[in-house]
């Protein structure tokens, strides 16, 4: 091999080895909104430190880092935002994605104990765990709503909704694809399940929408409570299964099923492996993710999705390919209940 070949192979093994170094000190800032309180006007470290009862010091050497990464512009000691980061880091602006990257900070926790799950096979706290702690919950649903929108959107306009009245959003998280599905529709009345916690957020994010009476909540455990029984015209499952365990998922398809009325169709969002268990890298690294953080959930296949359908009894299986311009592209399964 030659030299340039080693260094080449060197240099991208350290780049992935050393990719957290990036991204921690981002997430760190973002963590303690460093970003609004210079567009407030706190630019320096001193000032930073002394607002928030940090270490000046620390507060510079971390800024520095950011600013090394292009979110944050530094000159004569102060510092200011770039227009990405004043658009998506500012906690004021309309674009902001801080509830994510949030969120995304605390999962480090989860992360770190990646060892841990390989002698174990699973996380030490639960999926359930995570979101039981009251500084969690906000973060979490509403970064689930920042990754969702584009795609939200995008499957509501691929829908067929002709005769749809009433969709069931089982485990609706913020609420995005109601509300995607409802702007699409008007006519329709979505009921939002999820946990007692998540509804509240739901509820707030969703008080002020001009459809807002369309919406209804209820709090409920998808996986221990019934979802209903013929009730509803089109019941979706987005960005649920891959948190739960096969045998966890059958069960839940069997239950959504009986929630439809005869004719109803069933909607499952999520992301797609191949069979072959290859992919993309972000579909790797969701499966990852879903180790440490639920132990049981995983990325399925397309296979597994019509095998659950066609044991639960729906016909005219088929899907769709979703966001197919994002880094996170995905698919909706979709069947017909007799």
């Amino acid at each position: 091999m030659s030299r340039v070949a080693l260094v080449e192979e060197h240099n991208k093994l350290l780049n992935a080895a050393l990719a957290y170094r990036d991204s921690k000190p981002l997430l760190v800032a973002l963590d303690c909104d460093l970003f609004s309180w210079i567009d407030r006007g706190r630019t320096s470290a001193h000032a930073l430190g002394r607002a928030l009862k940090l270490d000046p010091r620390a507060v510079g050497i971390v800024l520095d880092a950011v600013a090394a990464l292009g979110f944050l512009d530094k000159r004569d000691g102060q510092y200011a935002n770039t227009p990405l980061s004043r658009r998506l880091l500012v906690s004021t602006s309309p674009h902001y994605r801080g509830a994510n990257m949030r969120y995304q900070n605390r999962m480090w926790e989860a992360w770190s104990d990646l060892k841990g799950v390989l002698r174990r096979g699973r996380p030490r706290r639960a999926l359930v765990d995570w979101i039981a702690k009251n500084a969690f919950t906000p973060d979490y649903v509403r970064a689930m709503g920042d990754v969702a929108w584009t795609p939200a959107r995008d499957l509501a306009s691929r829908l067929d909704l002709e005769g749809v009245e009433r969709i069931l959003d089982v485990g609706c998280g913020p609420g995005v694809y109601s509300r995607a599905l409802v702007e699409r529709e008007p006519a329709i009345e979505a009921t939002l399940l999820d946990y007692p916690k998540t509804l509240r957020v739901a509820r707030g994010l969703l008080k002020a929408h001009p459809h807002a009476r369309r919406f209804r909540f209820k709090p409920a455990d998808f996986l221990r409570d019934d979802l209903g029984r013929g009730a509803y015209d089109l019941a979706l499952l987005s960005n649920v299964t891959h948190m739960e365990s096969p045998a966890n998922n059958e069960r839940l398809v069997e239950k959504a099923v009986r929630a439809l009325k005869p004719g109803g169709r069933l909607v499952i969002h999520d992301y797609i492996r191949d069979p072959g268990g290859r992919g993309s890298k972000f579909v790797a690294m969701l499966a990852v993710h879903l180790l440490v953080f639920t132990g049981r959930g995983n990325v399925y296949t397309l296979q597994d999705y019509v095998r659950w359908m066609r044991r639960s009894g729906l016909r005219e299986i088929g899907h769709k390919r979703v966001a197919l311009d994002t880094i996170y592209p995905s698919t909706a399964v979709i069947g017909r209940k007799p």
